[in-house]
């Protein structure tokens, strides 16, 4: 059986903007999937962190996410942890990768330089399930009945972005994120005997 490793990840922020705003919490599960099936075999390692902006937090982010000024004085996320994490993975997955890719970047710098999956984008809903009303991960995980995390919070976000992602939802019962595993890491080409896999796999589950 063929398994890589996979670092899920969310953060929580000052703002939209990873040029102008601030990360303020990041969390990130590295996790062994099966290749094959996408299903998750085992959590590997976890991290997770508050980071003191060094500014207020608007209240329209706090209003988002619920992190005040109280609740971030003083921290610091471990940069170096974080970064020696993402880099274990085989590929980083998030629901909004263009989105948490320039923050999480703020306190790893060398982690857009990774082999970065978006769980939002990368995997077809809409042509899997026409009738989905969005994309949100909030939304998606109603639609499908999966496990939730606290919203808004970024493990908690994780958790459901893993939950979601790891139910059997594409051709012959493999999780919604083998999809996406395939794709990316073809493209990317790990390895030869990964790349073989992925051509026939992925065809397989378009069909």
């Amino acid at each position: 059986m063929t398994s890589i490793r996979v670092a899920y990840v969310d953060t929580e922020t000052t703002g939209l903007s990873s040029r102008y705003d601030r990360i303020i919490e990041v969390a990130i599960v590295l996790a062994e999937v099966e290749w094959e099936t996408g299903k998750i075999l085992g959590r590997l390692d976890t991290y997770a962190g508050l980071q003191d902006p060094g500014r207020r937090i608007p209240a329209e982010a706090m209003a988002v996410h619920g992190i005040t000024d109280a609740m971030v004085k003083g921290h610091r996320i471990d940069g170096p942890r974080a970064e020696a994490l993402l880099a274990e993975a085989d590929l980083v997955l998030a629901h909004n990768s263009g989105f948490d890719k320039g923050f999480v970047a703020q306190i790893a710098p060398g982690a857009p330089d990774l082999a970065w999956g978006c769980t939002c984008r990368g995997i077809p809903w809409k042509k899997l399930y026409p009738s989905l009303p969005s994309l949100s991960l909030q939304t998606l995980s109603r639609f499908f009945g999966a496990r939730t995390g606290t919203a808004h919070r970024a493990l908690g976000d994780v958790e459901t972005t893993m939950n979601l992602v790891a139910l059997p939802g594409v051709h012959g019962g493999r999780a919604f994120q083998q999809l996406v595993l395939h794709k990316k890491l073809k493209r990317a080409g790990l390895t030869p005997d990964l790349v073989v896999l992925a051509d026939a796999s992925f065809r397989e589950n378009l069909r």
